[in-house]
């Protein structure tokens, strides 16, 4: 096991990173990462994270975040402890500084590196440059916003990307998507895009009120392991909602033996399956229940049928549920028009459903999709 500092150091917009083309052999050879290395013996994060940045850059630091801590498990590599900085105020020798990320028209002097090329990159192209597919999770939550110090684990096999957890909780990357836990940093995010009526109505439930309230959502309803934060993958913004709920046991008919909480499970990573109880007879199914929105301003980009595509994968894969339930209230059109081309098909009606939260009665349209006929 070897440990490693990995640092983004900020200014005016853009972060410094390192080209790694200088060194055929290199693991990182051809993408661009932060600067830091190998922690050396008796030596702590913090003091790694300062030597190496003098070494690679010929700063030194004067504001910093340690951030976090990735675990990284590969099957050619030993496991790797890589501790997260980013650094907002530096100087250089001749006394050029940077406070808070602003250089106020100053230009710091950077030495050349014998790893790679140093360049100053706008946030926003950090997504269009060769990189580690785990590195798409982390940056923007470390770069874009304030959160807790917090603990990833990224598993690599053959080079790619097989899994992904922050802090106990499955993330899911697609092409243009990371899904990530729900966590309490959300709360303005998602105030300001489900308070909208286009949205929760649609849905069954109330536009939300204030920040308070959107507080308590996250903390009573989306934080469960198997519900994500859609986030755009050069964003740490959240802008909609997709997961699995009501996890059961049924027969081969589809009658439900019994539902079950994914909360109380000893991994927290994976829904508990209590098919080896004595209590549970055999030739059951594992079924859950698929639940989605998204924020307006991305409505009809192909954004839900992506995120709720890359759940419906991971629930056949990952959690192996059988069967995967959906509805949508009659008029939503946007919703069976996802569902459409996710592949659910019709099921039965059910009229007069009760809609507690909205204290009126509805037709929902129910859908299934078999999980066991998908590639």
């Amino acid at each position: 096991m070897k440990e490693t500092t990995l640092v983004h150091i900020i200014r005016d917009g853009c972060v410094l990173m390192m080209h790694r083309i200088s060194k055929k052999h290199d693991i990182n050879h051809g993408k661009w990462i932060g600067v830091g290395g190998k922690l050396e013996r008796g030596e702590t994060p913090e003091a790694c994270m300062r030597r190496e940045v003098l070494e690679e850059t010929g700063l030194r630091i004067d504001e910093y975040r340690y951030c976090g801590i990735v675990t990284f498990v590969s099957d050619d590599l030993e496991t790797e402890y890589m501790h997260l900085f980013t650094v907002t105020g530096y100087h250089d020798n001749s006394g050029a500084t940077v406070r808070g990320g602003r250089s106020g028209g100053s230009a710091v002097e950077l030495k050349a590196c014998g790893e790679g090329r140093l360049e100053w990159l706008p946030k926003d192209m950090l997504t269009q440059i060769p990189h580690w597919t785990g590195d798409r999770i982390f940056l923007p939550l470390i770069l874009d916003t304030v959160i807790p110090f917090f603990s990833m684990k990224l598993v690599y096999r053959e080079g790619k990307l097989t899994h992904a957890s922050l802090n106990e909780h499955n993330c899911l990357v697609t092409d243009r998507l990371v899904l990530r836990p729900w966590m309490a940093e959300d709360a303005a995010c998602l105030y300001r895009e489900a308070r909208n009526p286009h949205i929760g109505p649609r849905a069954g439930w109330n536009p939300l009120r204030d920040v308070s309230d959107s507080r308590r959502v996250i903390r009573d309803v989306l934080t469960r392991p198997e519900i994500y934060a859609i986030t755009l993958r050069n964003s740490a913004d959240v802008i909609g909602s997709a997961g699995l709920h009501n996890f059961r046991l049924a027969d081969s008919e589809g009658s439900c033996l019994t539902f079950f909480d994914e909360r109380r499970s000893a991994d927290p990573l994976m829904c508990t399956r209590p098919g080896d109880e004595p209590s549970v007879p055999g030739g059951y199914t594992v079924e859950a229940a698929l639940g989605y929105w998204l924020a307006e301003p991305y409505w009809h980009r192909g954004i839900m049928t992506e995120a709720a595509g890359a759940v419906l994968a991971h629930a056949r894969k990952d959690l192996g549920i059988h069967r995967v339930w959906a509805d949508y209230y009659e008029g939503n059109e946007p919703s069976a028009k996802v569902m459409k081309r996710l592949g659910f098909h019709f099921h039965h009606i059910e009229e007069d459903r009760y809609v507690e939260a909205l204290k009126e009665k509805r037709t929902a349209i129910v859908q299934v999709m078999e999980l066991s006929r998908l590639g």
